[in-house]
């Protein structure tokens, strides 16, 4: 701390806190500064920020196919009802539908299942490129 600052931390301190009692009281009040040694740094590796998934939600009127690759002749493997939420993993090119060919990919899955773009609205985040 500078020593102007100091000078001013006291003086306060010896005005308010003790009504004018005397130097030696108000340097009482003043808390010690820390040292470098007390408080340690955290690592560089865990200060890892957490990727959040984004939300979509499906737009269609009719339930949208789950497919295993971002191409409309892969093979189903589920269906996503009319205004359901989902979490995003990723988005990826694949075969047009409609006019997008973006595919997301959906998170939280372990396969890479795929929905088509043209049916979805993110609702909720940033998509990233897988």
């Amino acid at each position: 701390m500078k020593q102007s600052h100091r000078f001013a931390t006291v003086a306060l301190a010896a005005v308010v806190g003790t009504g004018l009692a005397g130097e030696g009281a108000a340097m009482a009040a003043v808390p010690p500064e820390p040292t470098v040694a007390s408080a340690p740094a955290a690592p560089a590796a865990q200060q890892v920020a957490i990727y959040q998934y984004a939300t979509g939600v499906v737009i269609s009127r009719h339930r949208l196919a789950i497919r295993t690759r971002p191409t409309m002749r892969s093979k189903r493997v589920g269906f996503l009802r009319p205004g359901q939420r989902f979490k995003i993993k990723c988005w990826t090119r694949g075969q047009r539908v409609r006019h997008t060919r973006v595919w997301y990919r959906l998170g939280y899955s372990s396969p890479k299942n795929y929905v088509s773009g043209a049916y979805v609205r993110v609702i909720k985040g940033r998509v990233r490129h897988c």
